[in-house]
């Protein structure tokens, strides 16, 4: 091979490693790149009554374009409210004292025009008519039991957070794959974290 021949190859490839660059770098999302997040949550806190820890949160969900074309194709999307509790200590990482999972089904069903919301944990079901009001109520979590006051030790202090993803193992197996390497088919929000007590 001359060495205008490999000049040329190699050129080549640099040219075609560039476009690979280019069309990833179309292929994410606005939000992806400008670091506006479809999922974010807003406020967390928790009150004690009748000895119970209970959960209020507002998170906001936005669907991506991509997720929301799924949707009104048929698509069932799952999101997941992850909550952790967590005691500091000084020696090691904080221990985790509870966990727990609030899991919700976003469907739309296009006959009847219905987006339908499903909470997975206890099976209520609710029709909206709007998208919009189906997440302002998916993101509305309003005195939800979290934990018994009773398993906290005196003394210590308690950490909680929280965090809204999509669930992308939920995803239809030809949509899975694209969750697994794009943003935009598997938002997540950051933690959102207070002082338990």
């Amino acid at each position: 091979m001359t060495l205008l021949a490999s000049q040329a190859r190699i050129h080549g490839l640099r040219a075609l490693l560039l476009s690979c660059l280019l069309s990833v770098l179309v292929a994410l999302p606005i939000n992806a790149l400008s670091g506006d997040a479809p999922l974010k949550v807003r406020s967390a806190h928790t009150e004690l009554a009748n000895g119970l820890y209970l959960l209020n949160a507002t998170i906001d969900y936005r669907l991506t374009p991509n997720l929301e074309e799924a949707l009104h194709n048929g698509v069932k999307l799952t999101f997941e409210v992850q909550v952790e509790i967590s005691r500091g200590r000084d020696w090691i990482w904080d221990a985790t004292v509870a966990e727990l999972s609030q899991r919700y089904r976003l469907e739309y069903h296009a006959l009847s025009r219905l987006y339908v919301l499903t909470h997975l944990n206890t099976g209520v079901k609710r029709t909206f008519y709007r998208l919009e009001s189906a997440l302002f109520t998916l993101g509305e979590l309003d005195e939800l039991p979290l934990l018994d006051a009773s398993l906290l030790q005196d003394g210590q202090e308690y950490e909680a957070r929280v965090r809204a993803r999509l669930r992308v193992d939920a995803l239809p197996l030809p949509l899975r794959v694209r969750g697994y390497v794009m943003r935009d088919w598997s938002p997540v929000s950051d933690w959102y974290t207070w002082s338990l007590r």
